[in-house]
């Protein structure tokens, strides 16, 4: 018997027959996090950014919540459509982010909603113009948008000595 031919069989419903879902299509839509003495459900909608802190993740949503797990493990299991690392130390809600400023080298300074300004890491820049639809490519600096170009005027200048028009 081959046991590659056998189909899988789909996850039984829980108690309450609400099916359970799948590994890979279920990203985390609530976060509980410990607040003193309770524990507080914080939805994934409202976190505005999430900060690093050695082994902690600082989730800004509202007010500060800190929890006990790394900024890669807890972006993993938030969507990505949603959620993206711009920085080694920040994740951003894409929904919250308000203004992205073009900086030095590839990197961005981003200001969410509630005014927060956060300063994107460069090797994060290819992800942030993709998440946001940027074409590098494609797009002119403003001086090159504004210079007038004169149909048929050649770039290099008849007065220089020793260059030949071909």
């Amino acid at each position: 018997m081959d046991l590659r031919t056998l189909p899988v069989p789909d996850p039984p419903p829980a108690a309450d027959g609400i099916p359970a879902p799948s590994p890979r299509s279920a990203w985390a839509t609530r976060i509980p996090v410990h607040a003193g003495p309770r524990i507080v459900i914080v939805p994934a909608a409202a976190i505005s950014r999430l900060e690093a802190q050695d082994n902690y993740v600082r989730i800004w949503a509202g007010r500060p919540y800190l929890r006990k797990e790394t900024l890669t493990s807890l972006v993993g299991r938030l969507d990505p459509a949603t959620f993206l690392r711009i920085h080694r130390s920040h994740a951003v809600n894409l929904g919250h982010v308000r203004e992205l400023a073009p900086r030095a080298h590839g990197e961005y300074a981003l200001v969410l909603a509630d005014g927060t300004r956060l300063a994107s890491g460069r090797s994060y820049g290819t992800r942030l113009r993709a998440a946001f639809g940027l074409d590098r490519a494609g797009a002119r600096r403003s001086s090159e948008a504004e210079r007038p170009q004169e149909r048929g005027s050649d770039p290099v200048p008849n007065h220089i000595p020793g260059i030949t028009r071909t």
